[in-house]
């Protein structure tokens, strides 16, 4: 049974929010490399991985962006430049480029397993 530990489990739903947290930071992580940006320009982005802002907190996205710097994979620094408040340049340092690339492996890895899983489930019709 899917989430079975110490007699409890987890529904689908809470599943897939494990699931997309799983892929919160590396996708962080690739809007950096792309290019530096402010903490709300990368939360409208993360649609572009099936982010829906409806279901994503922003304060989940800004504290994996501060336990990220503090891990040393992104630095961020204040935009004097920008209209109105100041705001966090976050950009990404090459620990994260290389965490990053580990974490797209991994995730190359079990995307793998997921589809041959999806495709034996499709075949025998359970």
């Amino acid at each position: 049974m899917p989430g079975y530990r110490r007699g409890k489990s987890r529904t689908c739903h809470q599943w897939q929010r494990r699931g997309m947290r799983l892929i919160l930071r590396p996708s962080l992580l690739l809007l950096l490399a792309e290019k530096e940006s402010h903490g709300y320009e990368l939360y409208d982005q993360l649609s572009a991985f099936g982010f829906e802002s409806q279901r994503l907190d922003s304060s989940v996205v800004y504290r994996d962006l501060r336990e990220m710097e503090e891990l040393g994979l992104i630095d961020s620094s204040w935009d004097d430049d920008s209209k109105g408040p100041k705001r966090r340049v976050y950009r990404i340092l090459d620990d994260g480029r290389t965490r990053l690339t580990e974490w797209l492996d991994v995730l190359d890895s079990i995307q793998g397993r997921m589809n041959r899983l999806i495709d034996r489930y499709k075949t025998n019709q359970v």
